[in-house]
Formats: structure tokens, C-alpha cells, sequence
């Protein structure tokens, strides 16, 4: 699997790996920690599933998700820059969405946010998932998240 290949980038290379999550709800950092030697790449994860946690752990700012939405660039952005403050990781990884089959409030759609900060620089994606069915979404959006890790590292 494409993250076994990342996971060995990152270890061979010394560059650590920092995650906060909503819509994989964790997903994401297990396909990290579940390799020997994982604490030597990740520094930790943040599981944001709920609104409070966005703003209480990662300072998400309340008036970005309300004037944005809590399932937006903006949102995934703040999330991975509050995530970046907490660990200081080399890469750091958010992502913010809908997975289905039910919307968050205030969407009519599923999709998901995701922001990289690697070395400095902010990498913007977003995913418009076809499929009605949660756990393929989660790992459409996991596998995307690893295909474009792989590709910057």
C-alpha cells in the first residue's frame, strides 16, 4: 500500500509526520503508527471530530467556520496550522469533510478539505466523493492524502 511506501520515506529520511483529523476520525494516523517504528515518524494526531475540539485544541477561529463552514479550505487550513503549533512536525496533515451518507450541518454535499504543510508550504486539495457509502469515502480520501504525501517527499 501506497503508505507503507511513505512511511519508509519518512523514516529514512528523518521527517516527522503530525495529523489532525475530522472526517477519517484517526484512519489516517493508523496507517502510520500501524509500521515498526512509528514514533520515529509520528509525532502525534489530533482527532477533531466535533466543533469544540477544532477551536479548543487546534484554534480553529468560530468565526472561519462560521463564515466559511466547519467543511472548508479555511477550516482545513487553521486546523493543520494548529496542529503544526502543537508538534512542530515536518509534515503536518489535515482534513475536514463529509463522508457520508448524511451531511454536516449546512452542506448539501460530500466532499473533503485537505491541507499539507510541508517545509514551509500550504498544499490546498479537495475531493468531491460519487459514492454514497462512508467507509469508501474514508479511504478514497486516505489513499488521495498518501498518493500526494508520497508524491512531495
Amino acid at each position: 500500500m501506497i503508505s507503507e511506501k511513505v512511511f519508509k520515506k519518512c523514516l529514512d529520511n528523518g521527517i516527522t509526520m503530525a495529523f489532525a483529523e475530522s472526517m477519517t476520525g484517526g484512519a489516517l494516523t493508523y496507517e502510520m503508527v500501524k509500521y515498526p517504528n512509528a514514533s520515529k515518524v509520528v509525532i502525534g494526531s489530533i482527532i477533531s471530530y466535533q466543533r469544540q475540539i477544532k477551536e479548543q485544541l487546534l484554534n480553529v477561529d468560530p468565526k472561519i467556520i462560521n463564515q466559511y463552514n466547519i467543511v472548508s479550505k479555511e477550516v482545513s487550513k487553521q486546523m493543520v496550522m494548529g496542529i503544526y503549533s502543537q508538534t512542530k512536525a515536518d509534515l503536518c496533515i489535515s482534513i475536514t469533510g463529509n463522508a457520508g451518507p448524511t451531511y454536516q450541518k449546512d452542506t448539501h454535499k460530500l466532499e473533503a478539505y485537505i491541507t499539507l504543510l510541508y517545509q514551509g508550504e500550504f498544499l490546498d486539495y479537495h475531493i468531491n466523493f460519487s459514492n454514497q457509502e462512508r467507509e469508501n469515502n474514508i479511504g478514497e480520501a486516505i489513499d488521495f492524502i498518501y498518493k500526494k504525501v508520497n508524491k512531495i517527499i
